[in-house]
């Protein structure tokens, strides 16, 4: 008996020795809507790149927090590549306390309830930093306290490495199509547009895409860059892009069943869980006969990494299959050439271009309301045109403000 157990005790040095657990960094939780690092350097990590045989296991958290749904939580890996943990759980309940994040737990994050003792399945595949990547390097828990009063710190944190890591997410197939990107090896960044090429898979209703077969649908060059505001915060980016050449010119070009055109948008439905309310409004608003953005759900993969479910669609410009309306001229001051066709919109103020007017009225909670140009754009618009389509709207708004209104 002896011998048994110091056999047995040898087998669990074995599995175990690979097990190595770094601590990470903690603090207050600033309560100001901006997202927080709480770092752990990992070093002299054995062997050092991580996959599916050797990687990521756990990340535990301890957190105080008065309520837990203002409370996003990520983890970061040092390639960048981010996993949602928790995003927006526990209602007002308050803390995490033991939790750990695992590939193996009974039940998701979503379904738990405050203190969230325990383990949990993360909100995304914690696997997807199994990559190939060295492992050693700067790894960051991520905390976004979003609503202001409710106070909170992170108290602690541990991310564990061992021969029984979490396993990578695999992308093979979908029933959607597919839209596969390589920028080879640049960054796609807000601000310029990069190049980069760009495939599609769609082998028809009913049909399965597979990552392997080849682009049917799409096969060039496309130049890209992140878009919206806000929405730049979300692990999952919205991307604007174009349709070019082999001369990296604009080219209009049918994507999916959609009239031709050389500007599309890749939207990210991250904030919506139903990923449907954006592509439910634009079919109902079509189907009252008047234009709204065509759009088709896809899969994306950049540079190999899958980024989740997506709705390729239309962006709004003046076009004869998009928004239908006359081509102004710098010389159309006058008479019926001056009255359009108009794009404005209401939107966040970027701080390049946007020039337009103030609303001679606030919105329901006090602020200011700004016309910005889009067509034609704060630079080609010429001063007639500028005042006739103010006043247009200004006599609009007038209306509803007024006891005529109907």
């Amino acid at each position: 008996m002896t011998k048994f157990y110091c056999a047995f005790s040898l087998l669990l040095t074995t599995l175990f020795a690979n097990a190595q657990q770094f601590n990470g960094s903690g603090g207050s939780i600033p309560d100001n809507g901006h997202v927080t690092a709480y770092s752990a350097t990992v070093s002299g990590l054995s062997p050092s790149i991580i996959d599916s045989t050797f990687g990521v296991e756990s990340v535990c958290i301890n957190i105080l927090h008065t309520y837990d749904a203002d409370l996003n939580i990520q983890l970061q890996s040092p390639d960048g590549t981010l996993i949602d943990l928790s995003i927006a759980n526990g209602g007002n309940g308050n803390n995490y306390w033991n939790t750990c994040f695992t590939a193996t737990a009974a039940n998701s994050i979503t379904a738990g309830n405050p203190p969230f003792t325990g383990s949990f399945l993360p909100q995304y595949f914690l696997g997807t930093v199994n990559n190939g990547q060295n492992g050693n390097g700067v790894w960051n828990l991520l905390v976004q306290d979003t609503y202001p009063t409710d106070q909170g710190s992170v108290v602690s944190w541990s991310i564990t490495f061992s021969n029984n890591p979490a396993a990578p997410f695999s992308f093979l197939s979908s029933n959607l199509p597919i839209v596969v990107i390589n920028t080879a090896g640049q960054s796609i960044l807000d601000d310029p547009k990069i190049n980069a090429h760009m495939g599609v898979i769609d082998n028809g209703v009913g049909v399965r895409n597979n990552l392997t077969d080849s682009f049917n649908d799409y096969n060039g060059n496309i130049s890209i860059e992140i878009r919206g505001s806000s929405s730049q915060m979300f692990p999952q980016k919205s991307y604007g892009f174009e349709t070019l050449d082999s001369t990296f010119a604009e080219l209009d070009t049918q994507l999916l069943g959609m009239p031709k055109e050389h500007d599309w948008i890749l939207y990210a439905p991250y904030d919506d869980k139903t990923c449907m309310r954006n592509v439910m409004t634009y079919d109902i608003a079509n189907k009252t006969g008047h234009y709204a953005a065509r759009t088709v759900y896809c899969e994306l993969i950049i540079n190999g990494q899958y980024k989740g479910i997506y709705v390729m669609m239309e962006k709004i410009k003046r076009d004869d299959d998009r928004v239908d309306i006359a081509k102004l001229q710098v010389t159309d001051t006058i008479g019926n050439e001056l009255t359009g066709g108009y794009l404005f919109k209401i939107d966040k103020f970027t701080g390049s271009g946007g020039g337009g007017w103030n609303s001679n009225y606030t919105s329901s909670s006090g602020a200011n309301i700004f016309f910005q140009y889009e067509y034609p754009s704060d630079v080609d618009i010429v001063p007639q045109q500028a005042a006739y389509i103010q006043s247009y709207v200004d006599s609009f708004e007038n209306a509803l403000n007024a006891s005529y209104f109907r």
